[in-house]
Protein backbone atom coordinates (compact mmCIF):
# COMPACT_ATOMS: atom_id res chain seq x y z
CA UNK A 1 0.00 0.00 0.00
CA UNK A 2 3.00 2.36 0.64
CA UNK A 3 4.28 1.77 -2.56
CA UNK A 4 0.87 2.86 -4.26
CA UNK A 5 0.72 5.47 -2.13
CA UNK A 6 3.55 6.94 -3.07
CA UNK A 7 4.54 5.67 -6.52
CA UNK A 8 7.16 4.65 -8.29
CA UNK A 9 10.81 5.81 -7.38
CA UNK A 10 13.32 3.73 -9.53
CA UNK A 11 15.73 3.99 -12.49
CA UNK A 12 12.75 2.96 -14.51
CA UNK A 13 10.89 5.42 -13.40
CA UNK A 14 13.39 8.02 -14.75
CA UNK A 15 13.99 6.42 -17.58
CA UNK A 16 10.21 6.73 -18.51
CA UNK A 17 9.71 10.31 -17.51
CA UNK A 18 13.27 11.41 -19.19
CA UNK A 19 12.25 9.50 -22.30
CA UNK A 20 9.01 10.90 -22.06
CA UNK A 21 10.08 14.50 -21.86
CA UNK A 22 12.72 14.35 -24.33
CA UNK A 23 9.65 12.90 -26.69
CA UNK A 24 7.47 16.19 -25.99
CA UNK A 25 10.27 18.53 -26.15
CA UNK A 26 11.71 17.64 -29.57
CA UNK A 27 9.56 15.71 -31.82
CA UNK A 28 8.88 17.47 -34.46
CA UNK A 29 7.61 14.70 -37.36
CA UNK A 30 4.33 13.93 -38.88
CA UNK A 31 2.78 11.59 -36.25
CA UNK A 32 -0.28 12.72 -34.70
CA UNK A 33 0.10 10.66 -31.58
CA UNK A 34 -0.80 12.69 -27.92
CA UNK A 35 2.52 11.85 -25.79
CA UNK A 36 0.46 12.56 -22.70
CA UNK A 37 -1.96 9.56 -23.45
CA UNK A 38 1.29 7.76 -24.49
CA UNK A 39 3.05 8.28 -21.14
CA UNK A 40 -0.12 7.53 -19.34
CA UNK A 41 -0.54 3.94 -21.00
CA UNK A 42 3.41 3.15 -20.74
CA UNK A 43 3.20 3.98 -16.82
CA UNK A 44 0.58 1.64 -16.19
CA UNK A 45 2.31 -1.21 -17.55
CA UNK A 46 5.47 0.06 -16.06
CA UNK A 47 4.23 -0.43 -12.32
CA UNK A 48 3.10 -3.91 -13.33
CA UNK A 49 6.30 -4.78 -14.64
CA UNK A 50 8.18 -2.81 -11.52
CA UNK A 51 5.00 -3.95 -8.83
CA UNK A 52 7.51 -6.33 -6.97
CA UNK A 53 11.10 -4.07 -6.99
CA UNK A 54 11.93 -2.37 -4.27
CA UNK A 55 13.99 -0.03 -6.93
CA UNK A 56 13.02 -0.99 -10.12
CA UNK A 57 16.50 -1.63 -12.74
CA UNK A 58 16.42 0.87 -15.67
CA UNK A 59 16.35 -2.24 -18.21
CA UNK A 60 13.39 -3.14 -16.72
CA UNK A 61 11.72 0.20 -18.85
CA UNK A 62 13.41 -0.87 -21.96
CA UNK A 63 11.23 -2.75 -23.29
CA UNK A 64 7.90 -0.50 -22.51
CA UNK A 65 9.80 2.25 -24.02
CA UNK A 66 10.85 0.51 -27.14
CA UNK A 67 6.75 -0.20 -27.94
CA UNK A 68 5.95 2.88 -26.93
CA UNK A 69 8.48 5.04 -29.16
CA UNK A 70 6.96 2.42 -31.74
CA UNK A 71 3.69 4.21 -31.18
CA UNK A 72 4.67 7.33 -33.03
CA UNK A 73 4.84 5.02 -35.83
CA UNK A 74 8.07 6.97 -37.31
CA UNK A 75 11.40 5.05 -38.38
CA UNK A 76 13.27 8.33 -37.81
CA UNK A 77 12.05 8.17 -33.80
CA UNK A 78 13.70 4.73 -32.45
CA UNK A 79 14.86 3.46 -28.95
CA UNK A 80 18.48 2.27 -28.40
CA UNK A 81 19.47 0.29 -25.22
CA UNK A 82 23.09 1.42 -23.91
CA UNK A 83 24.89 -0.99 -26.29
CA UNK A 84 23.09 -0.53 -28.86
CA UNK A 85 23.51 3.29 -28.46
CA UNK A 86 27.08 2.57 -28.09
CA UNK A 87 27.62 1.10 -31.27
CA UNK A 88 25.61 3.74 -33.33
CA UNK A 89 27.43 6.53 -32.06
CA UNK A 90 30.81 4.50 -33.09
CA UNK A 91 29.45 4.26 -36.39
CA UNK A 92 28.08 7.98 -36.80
CA UNK A 93 31.46 9.41 -35.52
CA UNK A 94 33.37 6.70 -38.06
CA UNK A 95 35.84 5.60 -34.85
CA UNK A 96 36.63 2.28 -34.29
CA UNK A 97 34.64 -1.24 -33.54
CA UNK A 98 34.56 -2.43 -30.15
CA UNK A 99 35.50 -6.23 -31.18
CA UNK A 100 37.85 -7.62 -33.98
CA UNK A 101 35.56 -7.87 -37.15
CA UNK A 102 36.29 -8.28 -41.06
CA UNK A 103 34.19 -5.87 -42.76
CA UNK A 104 31.53 -7.47 -44.90
CA UNK A 105 27.86 -7.45 -44.64
CA UNK A 106 26.37 -10.56 -45.16
CA UNK A 107 22.88 -12.05 -46.22
CA UNK A 108 21.20 -15.50 -45.12
CA UNK A 109 19.41 -16.60 -48.18
CA UNK A 110 16.66 -19.07 -48.40
CA UNK A 111 18.14 -22.44 -50.02
CA UNK A 112 21.49 -21.42 -49.99
CA UNK A 113 24.22 -22.65 -48.21
CA UNK A 114 26.03 -20.30 -45.74
CA UNK A 115 26.72 -16.94 -45.66
CA UNK A 116 26.21 -14.62 -48.90
CA UNK A 117 29.00 -11.75 -49.48
CA UNK A 118 26.86 -8.21 -49.93
CA UNK A 119 29.37 -6.03 -49.64
CA UNK A 120 33.31 -5.93 -48.81
CA UNK A 121 34.02 -2.61 -46.75
CA UNK A 122 37.83 -0.80 -47.92
CA UNK A 123 40.32 -1.44 -45.93
CA UNK A 124 39.00 -3.70 -43.80
CA UNK A 125 40.44 -7.62 -43.50
CA UNK A 126 37.76 -9.04 -45.94
CA UNK A 127 38.92 -6.73 -48.50
CA UNK A 128 42.47 -7.86 -47.93
CA UNK A 129 41.64 -11.15 -47.97
CA UNK A 130 40.28 -10.96 -50.78
CA UNK A 131 36.80 -11.54 -50.58
CA UNK A 132 34.23 -10.08 -53.20
CA UNK A 133 30.64 -9.33 -53.33
CA UNK A 134 28.65 -12.04 -54.20
CA UNK A 135 31.18 -15.09 -52.67
CA UNK A 136 29.73 -17.22 -50.09
CA UNK A 137 31.50 -18.10 -46.87
CA UNK A 138 30.65 -22.01 -46.22
CA UNK A 139 32.96 -22.85 -43.69
CA UNK A 140 35.40 -21.65 -41.12
CA UNK A 141 38.49 -23.44 -40.14
CA UNK A 142 37.56 -26.74 -41.54
CA UNK A 143 33.83 -26.51 -39.67
CA UNK A 144 30.96 -26.33 -42.04
CA UNK A 145 28.27 -23.35 -40.83
CA UNK A 146 25.27 -24.53 -39.42
CA UNK A 147 22.25 -25.86 -41.60
CA UNK A 148 19.77 -23.38 -39.62
CA UNK A 149 19.84 -20.50 -41.23
CA UNK A 150 18.95 -18.49 -37.87
CA UNK A 151 22.54 -20.02 -36.45
CA UNK A 152 24.84 -18.97 -38.97
CA UNK A 153 25.50 -14.93 -38.25
CA UNK A 154 26.23 -16.24 -34.62
CA UNK A 155 28.41 -19.47 -35.97
CA UNK A 156 30.63 -16.91 -37.85
CA UNK A 157 30.31 -13.52 -35.57
CA UNK A 158 31.61 -16.11 -32.26
CA UNK A 159 34.70 -17.09 -34.25
CA UNK A 160 35.35 -13.23 -35.92
CA UNK A 161 35.37 -12.45 -32.18
CA UNK A 162 38.33 -13.97 -30.97
CA UNK A 163 40.71 -12.59 -33.09
CA UNK A 164 42.25 -15.57 -34.30
CA UNK A 165 43.07 -16.06 -38.03
CA UNK A 166 40.17 -17.60 -39.87
CA UNK A 167 40.60 -20.53 -43.06
CA UNK A 168 37.19 -19.53 -44.67
CA UNK A 169 35.76 -21.94 -47.52
CA UNK A 170 34.38 -19.79 -50.34
CA UNK A 171 32.30 -20.94 -53.24
CA UNK A 172 32.57 -17.72 -55.72
CA UNK A 173 29.72 -18.56 -58.68
CA UNK A 174 31.50 -22.66 -59.94
CA UNK A 175 35.17 -21.98 -58.07
CA UNK A 176 36.09 -23.24 -54.85
CA UNK A 177 38.41 -20.99 -52.84
CA UNK A 178 40.04 -20.90 -49.44
CA UNK A 179 40.79 -17.82 -47.74
CA UNK A 180 42.68 -16.60 -45.21
CA UNK A 181 41.90 -13.64 -43.21
CA UNK A 182 42.62 -12.13 -40.25
CA UNK A 183 39.74 -10.19 -38.07
CA UNK A 184 40.92 -6.88 -36.53
CA UNK A 185 39.42 -3.91 -35.22
CA UNK A 186 38.86 -2.24 -37.81
CA UNK A 187 37.37 1.89 -38.50
CA UNK A 188 33.97 1.86 -38.97
CA UNK A 189 34.09 4.91 -41.28
CA UNK A 190 32.64 4.18 -44.66
CA UNK A 191 33.71 6.47 -47.32
CA UNK A 192 32.84 6.37 -51.06
CA UNK A 193 34.78 4.58 -53.59
CA UNK A 194 34.82 4.07 -57.24
CA UNK A 195 35.39 1.57 -59.88
CA UNK A 196 36.50 1.84 -63.51
CA UNK A 197 35.18 -0.52 -65.90
CA UNK A 198 36.47 -1.76 -69.19
CA UNK A 199 33.35 -0.10 -70.26
CA UNK A 200 33.54 3.46 -70.10
CA UNK A 201 31.00 3.01 -66.93
CA UNK A 202 31.95 4.81 -63.77
CA UNK A 203 30.73 2.84 -60.77
CA UNK A 204 30.54 5.39 -57.55
CA UNK A 205 29.70 3.21 -54.58
CA UNK A 206 28.04 5.56 -51.46
CA UNK A 207 28.11 3.43 -48.87
CA UNK A 208 26.95 5.83 -45.47
CA UNK A 209 26.80 9.85 -45.53
CA UNK A 210 28.62 9.50 -42.32
CA UNK A 211 31.57 11.76 -41.62
CA UNK A 212 31.18 15.73 -41.49
CA UNK A 213 33.68 17.29 -44.44
CA UNK A 214 34.91 13.40 -45.31
CA UNK A 215 32.02 11.86 -47.32
CA UNK A 216 30.84 15.20 -49.64
CA UNK A 217 34.19 16.16 -50.57
CA UNK A 218 35.18 12.52 -51.35
CA UNK A 219 32.22 12.40 -53.46
CA UNK A 220 33.57 15.20 -55.60
CA UNK A 221 37.25 13.65 -55.56
CA UNK A 222 35.63 10.62 -57.44
CA UNK A 223 34.14 12.42 -59.69
CA UNK A 224 37.06 14.25 -60.81
CA UNK A 225 39.08 10.90 -61.46
CA UNK A 226 36.10 9.68 -63.32
CA UNK A 227 36.32 12.46 -65.81
CA UNK A 228 39.56 12.42 -65.94
CA UNK A 229 40.02 8.73 -67.11
CA UNK A 230 36.97 9.35 -69.36
CA UNK A 231 34.38 8.14 -68.32
CA UNK A 232 31.31 7.77 -70.47
CA UNK A 233 28.71 7.34 -67.86
CA UNK A 234 27.82 6.69 -64.27
CA UNK A 235 26.24 3.99 -62.05
CA UNK A 236 25.82 5.57 -58.18
CA UNK A 237 25.13 2.42 -55.85
CA UNK A 238 22.76 3.54 -52.65
CA UNK A 239 21.68 -0.06 -51.76
CA UNK A 240 21.60 -0.43 -47.88
CA UNK A 241 22.95 3.05 -47.52
CA UNK A 242 21.38 4.30 -43.81
CA UNK A 243 22.26 8.22 -44.30
CA UNK A 244 24.04 10.06 -41.98
CA UNK A 245 25.11 14.00 -41.45
CA UNK A 246 22.61 16.17 -43.84
CA UNK A 247 25.72 18.25 -44.56
CA UNK A 248 27.56 15.41 -46.42
CA UNK A 249 24.93 14.26 -49.20
CA UNK A 250 23.89 18.09 -50.03
CA UNK A 251 27.70 18.72 -51.04
CA UNK A 252 27.90 15.53 -52.47
CA UNK A 253 24.44 15.91 -54.56
CA UNK A 254 26.35 19.11 -55.95
CA UNK A 255 28.42 16.79 -57.83
CA UNK A 256 25.36 16.09 -60.14
CA UNK A 257 23.10 18.90 -59.68
CA UNK A 258 24.65 23.17 -59.42
CA UNK A 259 22.51 23.96 -56.09
CA UNK A 260 21.01 21.89 -53.36
CA UNK A 261 19.16 23.08 -50.39
CA UNK A 262 17.06 21.86 -47.71
CA UNK A 263 14.28 24.01 -45.49
CA UNK A 264 13.98 21.92 -41.85
CA UNK A 265 11.13 23.05 -40.14
CA UNK A 266 10.23 21.89 -36.73
CA UNK A 267 7.50 22.71 -34.21
CA UNK A 268 8.49 26.40 -33.60
CA UNK A 269 11.47 27.81 -35.94
CA UNK A 270 13.13 26.45 -39.45
CA UNK A 271 16.16 26.47 -40.74
CA UNK A 272 18.01 26.27 -44.17
CA UNK A 273 21.13 24.76 -45.29
CA UNK A 274 22.49 23.59 -48.81
CA UNK A 275 25.13 23.85 -51.20
CA UNK A 276 26.34 26.09 -54.07
CA UNK A 277 29.34 27.61 -55.83
CA UNK A 278 31.58 25.01 -54.14
CA UNK A 279 30.81 26.23 -50.60
CA UNK A 280 28.09 23.94 -47.94
CA UNK A 281 26.20 26.61 -46.35
CA UNK A 282 23.89 27.45 -43.56
CA UNK A 283 21.56 30.59 -44.20
CA UNK A 284 20.23 33.18 -40.64
CA UNK A 285 18.16 35.63 -41.36
CA UNK A 286 18.45 35.53 -45.33
CA UNK A 287 22.28 35.55 -45.41
CA UNK A 288 24.23 32.47 -46.35
CA UNK A 289 26.84 31.81 -43.88
CA UNK A 290 30.00 29.31 -45.85
CA UNK A 291 30.58 26.21 -43.35
CA UNK A 292 33.41 24.45 -45.62
CA UNK A 293 34.85 24.61 -49.08
CA UNK A 294 34.83 21.62 -51.68
CA UNK A 295 36.79 21.73 -54.95
CA UNK A 296 33.71 21.02 -56.97
CA UNK A 297 33.63 19.23 -59.99
CA UNK A 298 29.95 18.73 -61.99
CA UNK A 299 29.07 15.59 -63.67
CA UNK A 300 27.29 16.06 -67.36
CA UNK A 301 27.12 12.66 -68.54
CA UNK A 302 24.22 9.87 -68.56
CA UNK A 303 23.73 9.10 -64.64
CA UNK A 304 21.74 6.16 -62.59
CA UNK A 305 21.28 5.30 -59.38
CA UNK A 306 20.74 1.95 -57.54
CA UNK A 307 18.17 2.23 -54.33
CA UNK A 308 16.57 -0.72 -52.15
CA UNK A 309 14.25 -0.55 -49.56
CA UNK A 310 17.14 0.20 -46.96
CA UNK A 311 18.15 3.64 -48.70
CA UNK A 312 17.27 5.71 -45.81
CA UNK A 313 17.55 9.36 -44.67
CA UNK A 314 19.92 10.88 -46.31
CA UNK A 315 20.60 8.70 -48.89
CA UNK A 316 17.05 9.46 -49.96
CA UNK A 317 18.00 13.37 -49.99
CA UNK A 318 20.60 12.24 -52.14
CA UNK A 319 18.42 10.44 -54.61
CA UNK A 320 15.70 13.37 -54.33
CA UNK A 321 18.01 16.07 -55.54
CA UNK A 322 19.61 14.10 -58.74
CA UNK A 323 15.79 12.67 -59.29
CA UNK A 324 14.47 16.16 -59.16
CA UNK A 325 17.00 18.21 -60.26
CA UNK A 326 18.71 16.61 -62.80
CA UNK A 327 15.84 13.20 -64.10
CA UNK A 328 18.77 10.51 -63.10
CA UNK A 329 17.07 7.19 -63.74
CA UNK A 330 16.44 5.50 -60.65
CA UNK A 331 16.67 1.92 -60.53
CA UNK A 332 15.62 -0.74 -57.22
CA UNK A 333 12.73 -0.44 -55.34
CA UNK A 334 10.99 2.12 -53.10
CA UNK A 335 13.48 3.22 -50.23
CA UNK A 336 13.01 3.20 -46.55
CA UNK A 337 10.68 5.95 -45.68
CA UNK A 338 12.40 8.66 -44.32
CA UNK A 339 13.38 10.91 -46.94
CA UNK A 340 11.10 14.04 -45.58
CA UNK A 341 12.59 14.55 -42.30
CA UNK A 342 15.92 15.44 -40.12
CA UNK A 343 16.34 13.53 -36.71
CA UNK A 344 18.86 13.87 -33.83
CA UNK A 345 20.34 11.48 -31.47
CA UNK A 346 20.14 12.06 -27.54
CA UNK A 347 21.92 10.25 -24.95
CA UNK A 348 19.98 9.22 -22.09
CA UNK A 349 20.93 9.58 -18.11
CA UNK A 350 21.64 5.06 -18.15
CA UNK A 351 23.68 5.08 -21.37
CA UNK A 352 20.69 4.30 -23.68
CA UNK A 353 19.91 6.36 -26.39
CA UNK A 354 16.85 8.34 -27.99
CA UNK A 355 16.78 9.36 -31.75
CA UNK A 356 14.36 12.07 -32.33
CA UNK A 357 12.71 13.05 -35.48
CA UNK A 358 13.15 16.90 -35.06
CA UNK A 359 11.92 18.50 -38.11
CA UNK A 360 10.37 18.05 -41.73
CA UNK A 361 12.36 18.70 -44.87
CA UNK A 362 11.18 21.09 -47.11
CA UNK A 363 11.88 22.22 -50.76
CA UNK A 364 12.21 25.86 -51.44
CA UNK A 365 8.93 26.38 -52.47
CA UNK A 366 7.87 25.14 -49.42
CA UNK A 367 6.40 21.63 -50.21
CA UNK A 368 7.55 19.13 -48.02
CA UNK A 369 9.42 16.15 -49.70
CA UNK A 370 7.31 12.58 -50.09
CA UNK A 371 8.50 10.23 -47.36
CA UNK A 372 10.27 7.78 -49.88
CA UNK A 373 11.77 7.68 -53.31
CA UNK A 374 9.67 6.00 -56.29
CA UNK A 375 11.93 4.15 -58.75
CA UNK A 376 12.00 4.89 -62.55
CA UNK A 377 12.58 1.11 -62.73
CA UNK A 378 11.11 -1.50 -60.23
CA UNK A 379 14.02 -4.04 -60.03
CA UNK A 380 14.56 -6.19 -56.72
CA UNK A 381 18.36 -8.02 -55.91
CA UNK A 382 18.53 -10.76 -56.87
CA UNK A 383 20.66 -12.81 -54.62
CA UNK A 384 20.83 -16.30 -56.29
CA UNK A 385 21.95 -14.43 -59.30
CA UNK A 386 24.79 -13.02 -57.21
CA UNK A 387 25.53 -15.91 -55.90
CA UNK A 388 26.87 -16.97 -59.25
CA UNK A 389 28.59 -14.15 -60.17
CA UNK A 390 25.90 -11.62 -61.38
CA UNK A 391 24.33 -8.45 -59.87
CA UNK A 392 21.68 -7.97 -61.99
CA UNK A 393 20.33 -4.72 -60.72
CA UNK A 394 23.52 -3.53 -61.34
CA UNK A 395 23.90 -4.81 -65.00
CA UNK A 396 20.29 -3.40 -65.97
CA UNK A 397 21.90 -0.05 -65.23
CA UNK A 398 25.09 -0.23 -66.97
CA UNK A 399 22.40 -1.18 -70.12
CA UNK A 400 20.63 1.57 -69.90
CA UNK A 401 23.04 4.52 -68.98
CA UNK A 402 25.57 3.27 -72.01
CA UNK A 403 22.14 3.73 -73.99
CA UNK A 404 22.08 0.13 -75.61
CA UNK A 405 18.62 1.03 -76.93
CA UNK A 406 18.47 3.45 -79.28
CA UNK A 407 17.90 7.25 -78.49
CA UNK A 408 17.30 6.29 -75.01
CA UNK A 409 20.71 9.04 -73.33
CA UNK A 410 18.18 11.42 -75.32
CA UNK A 411 14.88 10.98 -73.51
CA UNK A 412 16.18 10.32 -70.62
CA UNK A 413 18.69 13.05 -70.09
CA UNK A 414 18.24 15.58 -72.90
CA UNK A 415 21.27 18.11 -73.89
CA UNK A 416 23.77 18.24 -70.84
CA UNK A 417 24.14 21.20 -68.48
CA UNK A 418 27.35 23.03 -69.00
CA UNK A 419 30.22 21.49 -66.88
CA UNK A 420 30.37 23.99 -63.72
CA UNK A 421 33.57 24.37 -61.62
CA UNK A 422 34.54 26.04 -58.09
CA UNK A 423 37.86 26.65 -57.24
Amino acid sequence: MLWAGFGLASPAQDLLNEVSRLLNDYYGGFSQVRPEELKQKYQAELEKVCAQEVSCPSNKAYALIQALVAEYGDRHTRYFTPEDYAEIQRRLAGSSSARPQLGVQLQVVPGLEGLLVVEVLAETPAEEAGLRRGDRILAINGQALPQAEGERMDFLRERVAAGAPLSLAIQRAQQRLVLEVHPRIISLRQLPTLSLRPDGVAVLRIPSFSGYQQVGPRIHELVRQAQLAGAKAMVIDLRNNGGGVLSECLVGAGAFVKETYRRLQDNLRFSEQGFKEGYYYLRFGGRDRPQYEVQAVYWTGPLALLVNERTASCAEYFTFDLQEGRQALVIGQPTAGVGNTATIFLRLSDGSGLQVTTSRAQRKDGSFYPDRVTPSLNLSDDWYALAEGRDLMLEKAIELVMGVNAGLDARLYGPPPAPFYAQ
